[in-house]
């Protein structure tokens, strides 16, 4: 059964480096479900977060 992809962003204050050495987005992004990911959050340098969806045009009459 595959993991469930998480939201998250760093928490407030902290700059936090992905597995690769990129730091992670300010808006935050998609993860896997890693022990790498679960260390973050679990100290809390990743909380969950909510993607920002892109604003829908409005339809041309």
């Amino acid at each position: 059964m595959a993991k469930k992809p998480l939201y998250l962003k760093p928490g407030e204050g902290r700059t936090v480096l992905q597995e690769g050495g990129e730091p992670w987005p300010i808006d935050g992004m998609e993860a896997p479900d890693t022990a790498f990911v679960r260390r973050r959050i679990a100290d809390l340098d990743l909380v969950p977060a909510t993607p920002k969806t892109a604003p829908k045009e409005a339809s041309a009459k």
